[in-house]
């Protein structure tokens, strides 16, 4: 199906991505990012308030945080490749999968078929089957899908709210249901009108556009939500003020206004206090998973943590997914725009799975060398960032995160860029 006629069936579908967005949506976006969202929420919804112990705007708050510029910007092909080689080993697939990838266009959708996928990597059916499912485990979901009907099916597998018989629906009556011919799904499934138009309108609130459910980091900002606690040898997690800031549903206007008899009142407070309840629910589950999910992570790496020279151990999102019960799209998103406040710094939650984090004696020299280089070499009155050094070194064939540079640097004895900046200033001055 070309694009063009993915437009004329979505067009059908009153597109409307606001429910996917919350429930799932909010799991991915960085914590800045949070407050956007509800602010512009509470601009339109006069019944819901922060709750008393939160707040949106942590611009003027100094309470020893590290709080860092964050100069990443993702695009949707990065981002998927992130994901590839975070979650699946240098294997025969792994090539498959890569291949899928490049032949994604701009809605999301995979442009070549299987026939040209087995001629053009020397694999066969099933393996190159296998590396399209597993690139559709990957999120925004609905990636690589070959046709919209595919698109919605692979949205509605992750969603345990959607209505019965949604996904069958899909999968063997979607001109039917696309076309509203609503009478030849009630007799192909002995169903009630009712509950076909409970299908449609669910189905109304999925993207025809995969693509589109990528949200790319807008927040200039890192704020760590979880702070890593090391006192007499344990570990412990706790949440920072920038946790997930939740809600409250003002009741006592709820009630003011519930007093007016008019139709169009009742319809709109009624529609607000659902809509208060979806998003209190999506924040709520937010906070819950990325702490339970950092805490689990941490926990994995409690030697990182209690020694000094300790590496990071790899971690399979499978076994993490296993332990604590979650699919492993659930964690991908809790971990992508998470950071934590640990004794090496602000750091990214998803760095702590990076098996590209664990580097010989020989590689730990060199990169030393290289940063102790870069350093020597950098603008004395715009000293380089952690985040700068790491590209550098990355655009050298040096991988290093913003982490791992923190850490060498400081065996090595030198300052942050702050403390650099001042030290030159004072040289200076001297």
């Amino acid at each position: 199906m070309n694009q063009d006629d993915r437009m004329n069936q979505s067009n059908q579908l009153n597109r409307s991505t606001t429910h996917w967005h919350q429930s799932m949506g909010l799991l991915q976006l960085e914590r800045v990012d949070v407050s956007h969202y509800i602010h512009d929420y509470m601009m339109e919804n006069p019944l819901v308030k922060l709750e008393s112990d939160d707040e949106l705007d942590h611009t003027d708050r100094a309470d020893g945080y590290d709080v860092e510029l964050h100069h990443s910007q993702l695009t949707l092909f990065e981002f998927i490749v992130e994901q590839v080689e975070l979650f699946y080993r240098k294997t025969p697939l792994h090539e498959v999968v890569m291949w899928w990838v490049r032949q994604l266009d701009t809605d999301g959708y995979v442009m070549k078929s299987v026939e040209e996928g087995m001629n053009e990597t020397g694999q066969s059916e099933v393996m190159v089957i296998d590396g399209l499912t597993l690139l559709q485990q990957l999120d925004p979901p609905g990636i690589g899908a070959r046709d919209l009907r595919e698109a919605l099916m692979l949205q509605v597998e992750r969603l345990d709210e959607a209505p019965p018989l949604t996904y069958k629906i899909l999968k063997q009556q979607f001109d039917a249901l696309v076309n509203r011919r609503f009478s030849e799904v009630t007799t192909e499934f002995g169903i009630e009108l009712e509950d076909v138009q409970q299908v449609f309108q669910f189905v109304q609130k999925l993207s025809p556009v995969p693509a589109s459910l990528y949200i790319p980091p807008r927040t200039e900002m890192v704020y760590p939500e979880l702070e890593v606690m090391v006192q007499d040898g344990q570990i412990s997690v706790r949440e920072t003020p920038y946790k997930t800031p939740l809600i409250e549903f003002d009741q006592a206007y709820y009630e003011e206004l519930k007093a007016i008899d008019k139709p169009s009142v009742q319809s709109y407070i009624q529609a607000k206090k659902q809509e208060f309840d979806q998003l209190n629910q999506a924040l709520q589950e937010r906070r819950e998973i990325i702490k339970r999910v950092g805490t689990a992570i941490v926990m994995a790496q409690s030697d990182y943590f209690l020694q000094e020279d300790a590496p990071l151990q790899t971690i399979h999102l499978s076994d993490l997914a296993q332990q604590l019960q979650l699919s492993v799209g659930t964690i991908s998103r809790a971990i992508r725009g998470t950071y934590l406040q640990t004794t090496h710094g602000t750091v990214a939650l998803k760095s702590l799975l990076s098996k590209r984090s664990v580097v010989d004696n020989q590689t730990q020299a060199a990169l030393k060398e290289a940063i102790e280089a870069l350093i020597a070499a950098e603008d004395k009155q715009a000293p380089l960032s952690d985040q700068q050094i790491a590209q550098q070194l990355a655009e050298q064939a040096q991988k290093l995160s913003r982490q791992g540079v923190m850490k060498y640097r400081e065996q090595l004895g030198i300052g942050s860029s702050h403390a650099r900046r001042q030290q030159y200033k004072d040289g200076k001055k001297g």
